[in-house]
């Protein structure tokens, strides 16, 4: 809009001179040597990863959110990665080599790490911070992606480098990779913590599905990032179309566990959201619970535990119930009731149901003499 207008300048004034700042992008050169630089491990990468690895294995023991957190900001995994993007954009063979010999050096000394603290605190049992990261889906490449765009675009940008923190804490490297170690810490068969509910005899899967999310998470950085270096033109594409095709293969290949454990949590979340109506009290809205809501409301779920793998369900419940309510065959019946809806309505192959069920009675009591026992 022409300023000098009447029209202009009333704009300008009611925007306050308003517009898009189009900020040039960082020289190649200058991009270069700072890639260079990155692709290196120094002493302060290896003590900052160092001490990623250590309070992210100890906020996945301790199944703290915020710990793990703040392992994501402190973990320098991101830059070699990056730089990995950019080598692979200009078709430099002998950064893209470097690069990628510190990314996988950094690997090995989280998970090692990782499995020499969980074996030195003795650690037996899973919880919900470690499983959440066993089980990835193209939801999770999708975010590796989106984050790989915006942390390759403020690498371009110097106003824009203080993104990187948040980029950080959207794609986690260093966690998945802690929980890898910790799983091969552990034996063939682990305890699953859920609250008060504990899960004895779980397959020890949790190492495959970590590294999994990682691969996810690294070859989903590496081709975004390679394209927005790409449409930057800082490389191009008729000198780097082979490297470009290779990682588009690897992505194609993790597209395919990926697609099926995405169906997999489709159908997960879909069990859980019943079980979680039947914790908030809503038995008269569920097929299985509604011809009995008077005595459905007498039982609380205390624990409700989903795995599905390859289209097969495990189903692990924890009720709590007056003695003599929920009885044996009641618990068959529901058992057998949940293997039928899963089979007909989410088209499972087959689904494994444990019920346990803690009676439950209220004694009141006046000084020392009980006054009277309800159930």
């Amino acid at each position: 809009m022409d300023s000098s207008s009447p029209f202009g300048s009333f704009l300008n004034n009611l925007s306050g001179e308003w517009q898009i700042n189009l900020e040039s992008r960082i020289p190649r050169k200058e991009l270069y040597e700072a890639r260079i630089a990155s692709s290196k491990p120094s002493l302060g990468f290896f003590v900052l990863l160092l001490c990623a690895a250590v309070i992210a294995t100890l906020g996945l023991i301790s199944n703290s959110a915020a710990v793990v957190i703040g392992a994501m900001i402190v973990a320098p995994l991101m830059d070699p990665i990056l730089s990995l993007a950019f080598a692979l954009s200009i078709s430099n063979n002998k950064l893209a080599k470097r690069s990628l010999l510190t990314v996988v050096i950094g690997v090995l000394t989280v998970i090692t790490t990782s499995a020499l603290l969980a074996s030195l605190l003795d650690v037996s049992e899973v919880n919900r911070e470690m499983t959440s990261r066993t089980a990835p889906n193209l939801i999770d490449l999708g975010i590796a992606v989106a984050a790989a765009v915006a942390g390759s675009f403020s690498m371009t940008r110097e106003r824009l480098s203080n993104s990187l923190a948040g980029v950080a804490v959207a794609v986690a490297l260093v966690p998945p990779l802690c929980v890898c170690g910790i799983g091969l810490s552990m034996g063939k068969e682990v305890v699953a913590v859920f609250g008060r509910g504990t899960v004895a005899g779980i397959t020890n899967q949790i190492s495959e599905g970590s590294f999994l999310l990682f691969l996810a998470n690294l070859i989903g950085i590496t081709v975004a990032s390679l394209f927005v270096f790409l449409v930057q033109r800082y490389g191009s594409i008729l000198k780097c179309w082979r490297n470009l095709l290779l990682w588009l293969g690897l992505l194609g290949l993790l597209c395919i566990p990926l697609s099926s454990a995405l169906h997999d949590f489709s159908i997960k979340q879909g069990i859980e959201s019943k079980f979680d109506a039947f914790k908030a009290g809503q038995v008269r809205e569920l097929k299985i619970t509604r011809d009995n809501p008077y005595l459905w409301q007498r039982v609380r779920m205390l624990f409700s535990n989903v795995q599905v793998r390859d289209n097969k369900a495990t189903v692990d419940l924890v009720f709590s119930a007056p003695k003599g309510v929920l009885t044996e065959d009641l618990s068959n019946n529901l058992s057998a009731a949940i293997v039928k809806r899963g089979k007909e309505d989410l088209g499972l192959e087959d689904i494994n149901v444990t019920i346990s069920v803690i009676p439950n009675q209220i004694n009141k009591y006046s000084g020392s003499t009980p006054l009277s026992s309800t159930q």
